[in-house]
């Protein structure tokens, strides 16, 4: 392959990342917001988490800080590393409430896949 389409895939990886991570963080933005506003239905939704009702705000907080987090250069590995462990959490309130956890699946594989085109060294990968 010659240098000039190398560069040119890579930016195009890179585009393509930005994007989905642009998705998936109005995805989250979405939602924190919802949460620490106090919206009756996202309180409605929570509530059906063991423990978790009375948390809404505080979650809302801690997916907002991890979200800035995640946008901030210097900080962007903790960041995603925060959402990872954060859509895991919502997978496992989905599955905790019976709901099939498409939406807290989707989050997950949006976040991993838009980083690792973005950041392909933190995929461990070699991609």
């Amino acid at each position: 392959m010659s240098q000039l389409h190398e560069i040119e895939i890579g930016k195009t990886r890179r585009v393509i990342g930005y994007v989905l991570s642009i998705l998936v963080s109005l995805m989250l933005l979405f939602s924190g917001v919802m949460k620490i506003i106090g919206v009756p239905e996202m309180a409605e939704n929570m509530a059906k988490i063991p423990n978790i009702g009375e948390m809404v705000t505080v979650i809302g907080v801690i997916e907002l800080v991890s979200l800035a987090l995640y946008w901030i250069p210097k900080t962007s590995n903790l960041g995603f590393f925060l959402l990872c462990s954060y859509a895991g959490g919502i997978i496992v309130g989905e599955i905790v409430t019976g709901e099939p956890p498409i939406p807290g699946t989707v989050v997950a594989v949006l976040l991993y896949v838009s980083t690792f085109l973005r950041k392909p060294s933190l995929s461990g990968l070699g991609i």
